[in-house]
C-alpha cells in the first residue's frame, strides 16, 4: 500500500503515546481515522489535535469486551464506508512474577494484548478483503516477543503470540491483498509501566522513569508503522535494544535468557538478604 491518502484505518490504544504518534504520523500521510481508546478524555484531546484535513471518529470502548468488539467494527465501517486499515496498537501490563498473580490478572492481558486482537482482526476481515486498493493490519508486539522478560510472563506471553500470528497471517493473506506487519519495539519513553500492578512498586517506578528517559521516542515506532504498510514488511525491529536483543538471539540464542536469569536471581537474593522475602 504505497499510498496512505484517503485511506481509512482503525487504531487501538489511539490515546497512549505511540498510538498518539502513530495518529499524527498517519494523518500527516492523508489518513482518515477511527481512533479506539477506552480513554474518553485522550481520545477527545488527540482528535482535537489532529489536522482537520480528513474525517477522524472517535470510539471510547474497552477492548477486554469481546462481545462487543464486532459491533464496533461494524459501526466504524457504517461511519467511514471502506476500512483499509488495523492497527492493533493497545496493551496492558502486570510487573509481577507468575506465582504472585491473580487469574483476574492473568485473562486482564491476555484479553486486551492478545483475545482482542484476534477478535479485532476476524470481525474487520471481511471489511479489509473488500477495501480499494489492498489494505493492512499492523500488530505492535514487543522485543518481549522474541526474548521472555522475568516479571513479564504473560506479557510475553502475548507478544509472542502476536508475533506468530502476524508471521502466519501476512502468508495467509497475500493472495487477498492484505498486508500484514509485525512491530517488535523495544524500550519506548512512555508511561507503560507507571502505576500498574507490580510486586514491587518502587521497583516498577523506577523502570518506568528509566524507560522515559532512554527509551526511544514513540514517533519512531510511528514511523516504523507507517514505512512497514507502505512497504509491505512483514516484521520491522525499532530501537537501538530491540535490534540489538534480535541480533544476539540469532547469534547466541542462550545467552539473553542466561544473563537475565542471572540478574533476576541475583537481585531476588538480595531482596532476601535485606528481609524483603519472597517477590
Amino acid at each position: 500500500m504505497r499510498s496512505l491518502d484517503d485511506k481509512l484505518f482503525i487504531l487501538t490504544g489511539a490515546a497512549g503515546g505511540i498510538g498518539r504518534a502513530t495518529a499524527h504520523r498517519l494523518r500527516e500521510a492523508g489518513a482518515r481515522l477511527a481512533l479506539v481508546d477506552r480513554d474518553e478524555a485522550g481520545l477527545a484531546h488527540l482528535a482535537a489535535a489532529l489536522p482537520a484535513t480528513r474525517a477522524t471518529s472517535v470510539h471510547v470502548i474497552d477492548l477486554a469486551a469481546l462481545a462487543e468488539l464486532p459491533a464496533l467494527v461494524q459501526a466504524i465501517a457504517d461511519e467511514h464506508g471502506h476500512i483499509h486499515g488495523l492497527i492493533n496498537n493497545a496493551g496492558l501490563t502486570v510487573h509481577r512474577s507468575f506465582p504472585n498473580l491473580a487469574l483476574r490478572e492473568v485473562d486482564a492481558v491476555l484479553d486486551v494484548d492478545l483475545r482482542a486482537v484476534l477478535h479485532l482482526t476476524h470481525a474487520a476481515l471481511p471489511f479489509l478483503r473488500r477495501a480499494p486498493g489492498g489494505a493492512h493490519v499492523v500488530n505492535v508486539s514487543s522485543i518481549a516477543g522474541v526474548v521472555a522478560y522475568p516479571l513479564q510472563s504473560v506479557y510475553s506471553t502475548s507478544k509472542f503470540a502476536l508475533r506468530g500470528f502476524g508471521n502466519a497471517l501476512h502468508i495467509e493473506l497475500a493472495p487477498l491483498g492484505i498486508g500484514v506487519s509485525t512491530i517488535l519495539p523495544g524500550t519506548i519513553a512512555t508511561s507503560f509501566l507507571a502505576d500498574v500492578p507490580s510486586d514491587d512498586p518502587e521497583s516498577s517506578q523506577k523502570l518506568a522513569e528509566l524507560m522515559m528517559r532512554y527509551g526511544s521516542s514513540p514517533d519512531r515506532v510511528a514511523r516504523a508503522i507507517v514505512h512497514a504498510i507502505r512497504r509491505g514488511l512483514r516484521e520491522r525491529y525499532v530501537g537501538w535494544d530491540s535490534i540489538l536483543s534480535r541480533l544476539i538471539a540469532r547469534v547466541a540464542p542462550g545467552l539473553m535468557p542466561s544473563l537475565l536469569r542471572y540478574v533476576y536471581l541475583k537481585d531476588q537474593l538480595g531482596r532476601r538478604a535485606a528481609g524483603g522475602g519472597d517477590a
